[in-house]
């Protein structure tokens, strides 16, 4: 009888600790995906905000006929790698 309980108690434990470590997948995967769900929120972000600069250029370019200064300024580094 007292085996029976043994068994009977490992059992749970194991059970236990199995329903712990699935938990704490859970909570990973689900920071995970928050994760990125925010970085690409930000890259929407960051991609809508340079539309709307490039767009500003644009107009003023179409406006005056003239490209602004700040357009060439450029590094040689960038050209070259």
């Amino acid at each position: 009888m007292p085996t029976i309980m043994i068994i009977r108690w490992l059992q749970v434990e194991v059970e236990r600790i199995r329903s712990k470590s699935h938990d704490k997948l859970m909570n990973k995967l689900a920071a995970a995906r928050h994760k990125a769900e925010e970085k690409r929120a930000a890259a929407e972000a960051n991609r809508n905000n340079q539309a709307a600069k490039t767009e500003e250029q644009a107009e003023y370019i179409r406006r005056t006929g003239h490209v602004p200064s700040s357009y060439f300024t450029f590094s040689c580094c960038t050209w070259c790698s």
